[in-house]
């Protein structure tokens, strides 16, 4: 994913990417326990992606295998082995598959495509009790996921991000 120089009309990561991410993404998907263990706080947090494993188990008894950025791997293979699932295209680049195949993509689209209701309260689809079950969707299961729960995009129970800031976000996945 890394390039010497960007081409013309890119959307450069460092100066138009990463601040919508810290303004309205890394809120929730900055911390430990972050949703689906997904930071988006870097670059490497990006590249390993997201994974369903619970962090906090109150009924485990015995310690879980770490998972925390720049200690437990180094690469992609490496989080990919520990069961981490990519959010971002790894199949041929092009800005089709850039599409369908990133799951980050797909939510901010789902997002978009299904914007909070104009009530005020939200309804009773959205879930905020700190015993929820985790729903983390992968490319995989990305269709049922939408199929069945529609307002769930990305930010989750939040206003959708901007319409110039997503276009931003959108234009540079889809760029690879």
């Amino acid at each position: 994913r890394q390039v010497a120089q960007l081409p013309p009309d890119s959307v450069d990561y460092w100066n138009e990417v990463k601040p919508v991410l810290e303004n309205r993404c890394v809120v929730c998907h900055g911390c430990y326990d972050a949703p689906c263990q997904l930071k988006l706080g870097s670059i490497e947090g990006l590249e390993r992606g997201a994974s369903s494993a619970v962090v906090y188990q109150q009924s485990r008894i015995t310690n879980a295998t770490p998972t925390r950025l720049f200690e437990d791997a180094q690469t992609v293979e490496e989080w990919r082995e520990m069961g981490f699932y990519a959010v971002l295209n790894e199949y041929p680049d092009s800005p089709e598959s850039n599409r369908l195949a990133s799951v980050m993509h797909r939510m901010l689209t789902l997002k978009e495509e299904n914007p909070l209701p104009s009530d005020k309260i939200l309804d009773d689809s959205f879930e905020f009790d700190l015993g929820r079950k985790q729903v983390c969707a992968t490319p995989a299961t990305f269709d049922k996921y939408a199929t069945q729960h529609p307002l769930w995009g990305m930010p989750y129970a939040l206003p959708a991000i901007e319409p110039e800031r997503q276009a931003t976000l959108l234009k540079w996945l889809e760029q690879g």
